[in-house]
């Protein structure tokens, strides 16, 4: 029952997308891309901040010689 719900809500909402006006559209249109490419961005500073870290680490890392364990 729900699915089909779903699905007749997803129609709805495709066929009142399709008859708005085309600079209501175009409007909706260049506001995603906006939200799409400052997403993109937090991402991609994430990613360098992560990066980053990971480094900071490996280059701090001490290193560890085995030593024999007896004489």
């Amino acid at each position: 029952m729900s699915a089909s719900l779903h699905n007749s809500l997803i129609h709805v909402a495709h066929q009142l997308v399709h008859s708005l006006p085309s600079p209501v559209l175009r409007v909706l249109d260049a506001w995603s891309l906006r939200v799409a490419r400052r997403r993109a961005l937090q991402r991609q500073l994430k990613w360098q901040q992560q990066k980053a870290a990971t480094q900071a680490n490996a280059a701090g890392a001490a290193v560890y010689h085995l030593k024999p364990w007896r004489d």
